[in-house]
């Protein structure tokens, strides 16, 4: 389940694999090859709903 803070979801890389159906050790590869935008807060890294909105767009304009 997504935090919420100031009415942005934020998703864990655990949340986000779950999602898109892949693993997290691919979800931390995708942010690290700059193809999903994470941000580091304290510990986690967290995943922003647009952020990860946007990464399913471009993924979907790439298969066409």
């Amino acid at each position: 389940m997504p935090t919420t803070i100031e009415n942005i979801k934020f998703y864990t890389v655990t949340e986000t694999a779950g999602l898109l159906n892949i693993t997290p050790q691919t979800v931390r590869a995708y942010i690290k090859q700059g193809k999903l935008r994470g941000k580091r807060i304290g510990r986690p890294i967290l995943i922003t709903e647009k952020a990860l909105r946007d990464f399913i767009g471009e993924k979907a304009n790439t298969k066409r």
